[in-house]
């Protein structure tokens, strides 16, 4: 799979359109451009269609391997410059 932007960077609070994950084929998530005050919250739809935090993305942790099935999204804290991509 082709690297792929997921989130913009910038500093605004914004969250990213869903993802999805398939099983057997994980996903690796990173954060880009970022800075010392980066935070992304990982964010997992339910089936009320309700996105519940499940993980974060920070400067000290700044990617991970998402393996799980599912639908999720992407969401940066207001005042935090990142953006976030796929590997």
């Amino acid at each position: 799979m082709a690297a792929a932007q997921i989130l913009a960077t910038g500093s605004t609070a914004a969250s990213s359109g869903d993802v999805s994950v398939v099983a057997g084929t994980p996903v690796t998530i990173g954060l880009k451009g970022y800075d010392v005050t980066a935070k992304v919250y990982i964010e997992l739809k339910d089936d009320a269609s309700a996105y519940n935090v499940v993980g974060k993305l920070t400067a000290y942790e700044p990617s991970l391997m998402i393996s799980a099935p599912g639908t999720y999204r992407f969401s940066r804290v207001a005042g935090a410059t990142c953006g976030v991509f796929s590997g």
